[in-house]
């Protein structure tokens, strides 16, 4: 990643500056003569108040200066040498010598704190530093940066948590911006689980106690459907909100959030159109923000002009150019399928399980299963199979990662409970976090599961008398093993094509270093030793020490969970379980510690992250000698 943002143009090998300010404008104009800022002196003004925040200076000479800044038109990083040394403020009173300068568009996530990640990683390299410092040639700079040491790049704690954190900079390549385009989803479906997860479970328990296979129409159920019907219609407006957020910052939130509403209410788009308008909502932010305000009025930019502006062309573009054909589409999806009603059941059974399956609410499915729902009192054996194909997408999922845990993240196996809960009581929306997230293996599974139960259902002469899915209506089904038995090999079918097409999570979760490989314990209750690393900006300190502890971990074969409170929040969490399975936890930080107070029950070894950088070995030895001493 770090070499895709550098190239020749952004390397000096032998710096003029002979201060900080010096070096902020040297670097600068390197940036503003390769066309990746729009404005030298307001990219400075940026980078002054970023350091205001704590000295990006570091031991051995290096300094990290970096910003997020409106006059950024792409991300990239500037590498500066000076001969002579530039007094910058470093904690060690020494000279620095060697700048990563990183520039970050404003409403491109956050770029600089995924490159200040990895570049934690090089400058733990055994003689990393000093063989930069050293370089002659623009050449040999680069080589240094993408020289993996025999080792496989690995992402950072950062870029591996997508349920919090937003996209990593990528090349200009097709499959690196369809990667970037990947990441924005994710980060978009990250935000949007918690909605349908209490929003499915409370709906699902509400029919389930009913007894009826249907929403409760009165009393305290009611009321209980009520809020999980109010989780299912709000997540597809944050699932739309989200990606615009992740793509184009706070100023795409209420663009993606109120135009991904419009479309789901009034044009029936379900998430599927969620996730176009979100996508729209960023570029059209991004863009937004590349028009250059007036001094006194950049301040209004991304709390007022933006989203308003952005709010307006969104939900135009939604009511006045895609919302139409949309709805004309689904009708003639409408006239059609009742064009099919007289064809045999195989047929029909295909065409309804994988309408039913495609989009799991949304309106595809919506026109399937009101077909289906319409004709309960004449045909009900169109509702014996449909019921089927309503349930087979959720359980079909939550089967994959009970048979192939290895290909889904930790929120992803959870989701899957949830979602066996949503399948067996007909809400199909307990598969589209998995289809949000993965939509080109996870849909075509769905379908084929659809179709497969569907299928088996009318071939076994199942009927069903109320218009809903799931076991949840089994009382009042007719040939109840042909209902079970389509319901089985539908979600068998879609939980073996999903685990083919999908690889295991666990080759991108893999974590080297130069000694060998070890894995960065994420699971609760497995680490014997704790730490959190904190500073004040939250990340170059923060992921050194992070790392340096990681490593020094690995060597001595201790097991250790490392918590960072940073910019990005708080990533890899310790949990309850954790600390009742710990012997105890090392806090390395500049700042205040939050929820400190978890760790009460057992050891504390409080250090600065400098002490985790630079002497990680000493603090896990302390804490052996702790645990014999115990």
């Amino acid at each position: 990643m770090l070499t895709s943002l550098i190239d020749e143009g952004l390397i000096c090998l032998d710096l003029a500056a002979r201060d900080k300010q010096g070096l902020f404008v040297e670097l600068a104009a390197q940036l503003k003569k390769s066309g990746k800022i729009a404005d030298q002196d307001s990219f400075v003004r940026d980078l002054w108040a970023r350091e205001n925040l704590g000295n990006t200076g570091f031991e051995q000479g290096v300094a990290l200066p970096h910003a997020k800044s409106e006059v950024v038109m792409a991300p990239a990083i500037v590498i500066g040498i000076s001969r002579q040394g530039i007094d910058y403020g470093a904690e060690d009173g020494l000279p620095s010598r060697l700048f990563f300068m990183i520039a970050s568009p404003t409403g491109a996530a956050n770029h600089h704190i995924e490159v200040l990640a990895e570049l934690s990683t090089k400058l733990l390299e055994p003689d990393f530093i000093p063989r930069m410092q050293s370089a002659t040639s623009k050449a040999e700079v680069l080589s240094l940066l993408s020289a993996t040491g025999g080792a496989k790049a690995a992402p950072s704690p950062v870029s591996r948590a997508s349920q919090v954190s937003a996209p990593e900079p990528q090349g200009r390549s097709i499959k690196g911006q369809l990667n970037t385009l990947k990441q924005h989803l994710l980060f978009g479906t990250s935000h949007m689980i918690p909605f349908i997860v209490a929003g499915g479970v409370l709906l699902s328990l509400s029919v389930m106690m009913s007894g009826k296979g249907a929403v409760p129409e009165a009393g305290v159920l009611k009321d209980m459907a009520d809020m999980g019907i109010a989780g299912l219609t709000l997540f597809t407006a944050v699932l739309g909100g989200y990606i615009a957020y992740s793509m184009a910052d706070k100023p795409g939130l209420a663009p993606g959030m109120i135009g991904s509403w419009i479309a789901v209410q009034q044009f029936h788009t379900g998430f599927l159109g969620a996730i176009l308008v979100g996508f729209i909502a960023g570029l059209i932010v991004n863009q937004l923000k590349r028009i250059k305000l007036p001094d006194s009025m950049s301040s209004l930019g991304s709390i007022f002009i933006y989203p308003l502006i952005g709010t307006f062309l969104v939900c135009g573009i939604v009511m006045w150019v895609i919302g139409a054909p949309i709805a004309a589409m689904m009708d003639g999806m409408n006239h059609w399928l009742s064009s099919m009603a007289g064809s045999g059941k195989v047929m029909l059974g295909a065409i309804l399980g994988g309408m039913t399956a495609f989009d799991m609410g949304g309106p595809v499915n919506k026109v399937a299963t009101l077909f289906a729902q319409t004709q309960v009192n004449t045909q009900p054996w169109l509702m014996g199979g449909v019921g089927i194909a309503i349930c087979v997408p959720p359980l079909g999922m939550a089967l994959a990662t009970l048979l192939s845990p290895k290909r889904y993240k930790k929120e992803e196996r959870e989701a899957g409970k949830a979602a066996a809960i949503m399948g067996m009581i007909g809400i199909s929306e307990g598969a589209i976090p998995f289809a949000a997230a993965d939509p080109v293996r996870v849909i075509p599974a769905i379908v084929a599961g659809g179709i497969v139960g569907n299928i088996t259902g009318f071939m076994m002469h199942s009927i069903n008398h109320a218009p809903w899915g799931g076991w949840i209506v089994l009382p009042v089904v007719e040939g109840k093993m042909g209902y079970i038995l389509g319901t089985v090999l539908g979600a068998l079918t879609t939980a073996l094509i999903v685990n083919l097409l999908k690889k295991p999570v666990t080759e991108e979760e893999e974590v080297a270093t130069p000694d060998g490989g070890y894995d960065v314990i994420e699971a609760e209750g497995e680490a014997e030793v704790l730490a959190i690393t904190a500073c004040p900006s939250g990340v170059a300190h923060t992921f050194l020490a992070a790392k340096s502890l990681q490593k020094a971990a690995a060597k001595a074969g201790i097991k250790l969970k490392v918590e960072t409170q940073g910019a990005n929040g708080i990533i890899n969490r310790i949990t309850p379980k954790d600390v009742a399975n710990a012997r105890c936890v090392i806090l390395a930080h500049d700042v205040a510690i939050k929820n400190r107070e978890r760790f009460n029950s057992i050891e504390i070894i409080d250090v600065k992250t400098k002490d985790a950088i630079h002497n990680p070995d000493g603090l896990l030895a302390r804490t052996l000698a702790s645990s014999k001493v115990a």
